[in-house]
């Protein structure tokens, strides 16, 4: 029996480290490439070389090659439920942190409200499932994940570099380290999770003091409010509502779930 155990044990050490070998491959020896694939396509919305140079040569810039498992298919998995209790989404607890927290920021999320006529209970029950009010912002360094995805090769290449030109575009304007902002594994960031691309077209100015800042609620609320609008949300409208959290993210469940929480926390 221990024999075996010992041989089982040796299977599995050798199989990890030959995994590891694998991902190691995959990595390039240099990012000279996409750098000056960076360089030259921001250079054509006025970034110097210097600036992009600066950023690669911090020590903090690093790949997350072990990301590229999470974009891989994974047929016969358990499918993931925003309605499971596992999630805990539409638990009673749940529905009174929601209410709790509109509550507490009743000024912000009325004026928000008032302004691009979007239910404050939907922009409330974006924040809950994007980051449970807040409280799983994400860990990984936005800028890593982007490059990670643009230099190993994979269907999100060509969207990640993108994604990594509008990064360094945003951190630009609002003066901030690209590498000092952490989000998901995913890229997105922020109270409400903005992809880049989505913050240089639809994010805003809520609190008027001249700066987006996506980790304050108000500009973070104001900003999903904003994107909402632009896509298509009526107020008593259930289809173009629909529509409009489903471009927020293109899953129905997610849309489907969005609106029941937003519901659940409504006041009679």
């Amino acid at each position: 029996m221990k024999k075996e155990i010992v041989i089982i044990w040796l299977v599995c050490l050798c199989l990890s480290v030959f995994l590891s070998a694998a991902v190691a491959q995959e990595v390039p020896s240099d990012l000279v490439a996409i750098k000056k694939q960076l360089i030259k396509k921001l250079a054509e919305k006025g970034v110097s070389k210097s600036e992009v140079e600066k950023i690669f040569l911090d020590e903090r810039v690093i790949l997350y090659p072990e990301l590229l498992q999470k974009i891989a298919k994974k047929p016969g998995g358990k499918r993931f439920s925003y309605f499971s209790l596992e999630f805990g989404m539409f638990t009673p607890w749940s529905i009174w942190r929601g209410r709790n927290m509109l509550e507490k920021n009743s000024k912000i999320f009325d004026e928000v409200e008032k302004v691009f006529s979007v239910d404050k209970e939907v922009l409330a029950s974006i924040f809950r499932i994007e980051t449970n009010l807040g409280e799983n912002l994400g860990k990984h360094r936005v800028f890593n994940s982007l490059l990670t995805f643009a230099v190993i090769k994979n269907r999100r290449s060509d969207w990640a570099e993108t994604e990594l030109i509008s990064f360094i575009l945003l951190c630009r304007r609002n003066q901030s380290d690209p590498l000092d902002i952490k989000g998901s594994w995913a890229g997105a960031f922020g109270l409400c999770q903005f992809m880049p691309s989505s913050f240089l077209n639809f994010a805003v100015d809520g609190n008027g003091d001249g700066k987006v800042d996506l980790f304050i609620v108000h500009d973070a609320m104001a900003s999903v409010a904003n994107y909402l609008k632009k896509h298509g949300w009526q107020s008593g409208n259930q289809n173009k509502q629909f529509k409009a959290v489903y471009a927020y993210n293109h899953s129905e469940e997610y849309a489907k779930s969005v609106l029941a929480y937003a519901r659940m926390i409504k006041k009679p």
